[in-house]
């Protein structure tokens, strides 16, 4: 197991397009079956992820601090569209690749 900590932070909620709780609980499961530490809210934390239901991203927006970190914004990570499908895996090989 690794002491890597990780972040889970959301918007307000405002405009959803995407299942922000759906996609953090997958997020947060395949990552802890990795041995990472996942919280809620915190930015005392190696890498965060913020979750944004809609194109605004105010989870980073409201909460932008300079650590490493993915960004997902409806059906994108860091400004990039993907298949909504494939956003789960796809932010949890950004964090595992960050840190290898």
């Amino acid at each position: 197991m690794n002491n890597r900590r990780i972040s889970i932070i959301f918007c307000g909620g405002c405009n959803p397009r995407i299942n922000r709780g759906q996609i953090a609980a997958q997020v947060q499961n395949m990552l802890m079956e990795s041995g990472y530490q996942v919280g809620y809210n915190s930015l005392d934390v190696d890498f965060v992820i913020y979750i944004s239901g809609c194109t605004a991203g105010c989870a980073l927006k409201y909460n932008h601090s300079k650590l490493p970190a993915a960004v997902i914004a409806a059906s994108s990570i860091d400004a990039v569209t993907i298949d909504e499908a494939k956003l789960v895996t796809e932010v949890t090989k950004r964090v595992r690749g960050y840190f290898e």
